[in-house]
């Protein structure tokens, strides 16, 4: 059946893209081998960047005509909060707009329509992907069925390319104006799916080197800042009250092994051991652990009673702890900008425990570095422990170096001028300005 412009049935839609799937699989080794073939020439490309971009001001007055409905695809936790602050911009910038899409419980409190809570479900890695298949392909159907029944004025993308870029085919088949926020780091592995995400009407970057890489493809990016600097804004509110006993000391490090428990359990016995290393040299230092993904607590409690090292636990209250840091061992990711923005030194750290993950961390990634923080600044300003031979005495003595007046001044000034890139506010109003240019 034919229905608003559309050649082929939801039903028919959702079959080309389980194909296409599927074809993305059977290509995926010669597409990763061919991409590892060039990393050198992608490395060189990387360095030559323009790395200076700043986003623009956050200018202008509310829509002319006011956005009546918007489709959201928002499909981790990470970008969950990203995805409400965007929803709050568009409300009170559009009265009476309607908003709804895949999300998440909050994001249905704070008045979208969720189809399906994939925020939710912190998906992560092959596996759950796997497991969750006829669940995204039920989600693809949905939104096909959706485009045809109630086109909307444009499609939000949050994050999460996996099952966005399934969802980008189907609206710019449809014509209608997509928006995808938080480009994938195509830049850092696989390139060839540029394919996909050029077709985007806006691609928004959240790193200053990004929107120049993308505009070399053809795509059309425009750099509009992290989004953590709208999260450093608002303080966020915590479930709990920081821990009375960290008022009691001054010279707490933080251990952020991450927040999803396979990543806790990859990261946090190494962390601890390289704890206990750094007590040695420092019997005066004190350790908390801030988590507030209330699930994972029980993996992080099973992993703490077999050391006998003394940790502050702090459920609930992550933001409201990071004051109080004097150094940190941070899992790589938007973690360690938090951190960073409040002036507080750190290391990355993230433990592979897979030969094959460890040699293409090592081999295939096409940048200088992982940390965001290092690529803004365009060199190593906090170490990387990337890999499955990481030592606790390596991470031990790169934290230390930072507890020394030297390491703690040598960072404060290296810091201060990429701040503007990553804690300033305004991300929010800009994506949702970008949108009404297609009411």
């Amino acid at each position: 059946s034919l229905c608003h412009g559309y050649s082929l049935s939801p039903f028919f839609q959702t079959l080309r893209e389980y194909l296409l799937a599927c074809a993305d699989l059977f290509l995926a080794l010669p597409r990763h081998l061919h991409a590892l073939s060039r990393v050198s020439t992608r490395r060189t490309e990387f360095e030559n960047l323009n790395n200076s971009e700043e986003p623009l001001p956050v200018t202008g007055s509310l829509p002319k005509k006011p956005l009546r409905r918007i489709l959201l695809s928002c499909g981790d936790a990470s970008g969950e909060a990203h995805a409400l602050r965007i929803l709050q911009e568009l409300q009170s910038r559009n009265p009476g707009i309607t908003v709804a899409g895949f999300g998440s419980a909050k994001l249905e409190k704070a008045g979208m329509e969720c189809w399906e809570p994939l925020a939710d479900l912190n998906v992560m890695g092959f596996r759950d992907v796997a497991i969750q298949l006829p669940l995204f392909f039920r989600c693809i159907y949905r939104f096909a069925k959706e485009l045809c029944n109630q086109p909307p004025d444009a499609v939000l993308l949050v994050d999460y390319p996996g099952l966005n870029r399934h969802l980008l085919r189907l609206a710019k088949g449809a014509g209608v104006p997509v928006v995808n926020f938080v480009a994938p780091q195509l830049w850092g592995w696989a390139p060839w799916r540029i394919r996909d995400f050029k077709r985007a009407d806006r691609l928004l970057t959240i790193l200053p080197f990004e929107e120049d890489w993308f505009k070399r493809r053809g795509a059309h990016p425009s750099y509009v800042g992290h989004p953590l600097g709208d999260g450093l804004h608002q303080r966020p509110q915590e479930k709990k009250d920081p821990p009375e006993e960290l008022n009691a000391h001054d010279a707490w490090i933080g251990l952020l092994p991450g927040s999803r428990k396979r990543e806790i359990r990859q990261n946090l016995p190494l962390l601890l051991e390289a704890a206990q290393h750094l007590l040695q040299e420092h019997p005066d230092l004190r350790f908390v652990l801030p988590l507030n993904r209330d699930a994972a607590w029980e993996t992080v409690d099973n992993i703490l009673q077999d050391f006998s090292l003394p940790v502050l636990r702090a459920p609930g209250c992550f933001h409201s702890v990071l004051p109080h840091l004097k150094a940190a061992w941070v899992a790589s990711g938007t973690a360690s900008l938090e951190v960073a923005a409040h002036g507080i030194p750190n290391v990355v750290v993230y433990r592979i425990e897979s030969r094959l993950g460890d040699w293409m961390a090592r081999h295939a990634l096409a940048v200088p570095h992982i940390a965001s923080l290092n690529l803004i600044a365009g060199k190593k300003l906090v170490p990387e422990h990337l890999g499955r031979s990481l030592t606790p005495e390596g991470l031990a003595q790169d934290l230390s170096h930072f507890l020394t007046p030297a390491g703690r001044e040598s960072f404060a000034n290296d810091l201060k001028p990429l701040l503007p890139y990553f804690a300033q506010p305004g991300v929010a109003a800009r994506v949702a300005r970008t949108l009404e240019e297609f009411s």
